[in-house]
């Protein structure tokens, strides 16, 4: 949660140590008394800031609070943000007999939980006697792999178990989001050695205890 700090008039101590940083970086504290940083705050238009109450005398700095608060505030989010997402594992279903366009948007749909930076199961459940063609439910996986190829890594290649063929996708980390590659075809090649329809379906697997299927 974001720390309230004490601000202008509402510092209490007459003496306060001012820290401040030059326009090359170096850093330089003067001891003055708190109406005279106040005067030079707000000569400045900002605002002084006591970020060390505990010190004696108290530290303060001069900075736009408002700016301050709200790039606090937008970090604290981002961190939970990512706690959330580093806890839980997405599941996408689809099904053998998907039609394109409902392909293109559960893509979308995993491809939003990558950058929200959550891994993402997913899943083909076999109806009736598709289970006996694993080939049509492992070219569809193929093809959202192929969709969210420059997002994601292949972290669990397709599985077997009971009647559903499943694949496990993580997010790319230490770089920077890419935008989405319009060459399917070179996508599909990053993929295609471990999702090829003749490639071998493993029957073990063991599912995280946190999940939200979708």
């Amino acid at each position: 949660m974001p720390r309230n700090y004490r601000i202008n008039h509402r510092i209490r101590a007459p003496e306060v140590l001012l820290v401040q940083r030059s326009s090359n970086g170096a850093a330089s504290s003067n001891i003055m008394r708190r109406n005279e940083a106040l005067n030079l705050a707000q000569d400045m238009g900002l605002d002084l800031v006591e970020v060390g109450p505990d010190q004696n005398p108290p530290v303060v700095r001069l900075m736009d609070y408002g700016k301050f608060k709200f790039d606090q505030s937008k970090r604290a989010k981002e961190a939970r943000k990512a706690s959330r997402a580093t806890s839980q594992l997405k599941k996408v279903r689809l099904t053998a007999k998907i039609a394109d366009n409902d392909v293109a948007q559960k893509t979308k749909r995993v491809l939003k939980f990558l950058q929200d930076g959550a891994k993402v199961q997913v899943f083909v459940r076999f109806r009736g006697r598709e289970q006996a063609h694993p080939e049509i439910a492992m070219d569809v996986l193929r093809r959202v792999a192929k969709g969210v190829a420059e997002y994601a890594r292949l972290e669990q290649k397709p599985i077997m178990e009971g009647r559903m063929l499943s694949m496990l996708l993580a997010p790319r980390t230490g770089q920077p989001q890419p935008r989405p590659s319009n060459d399917a075809a070179s996508a599909d090649r990053r993929h295609r050695r471990h999702l090829d329809n003749g490639a071998p379906v493993e029957t073990r697997y063991s599912e995280p205890a946190v999940a939200q299927t979708v």
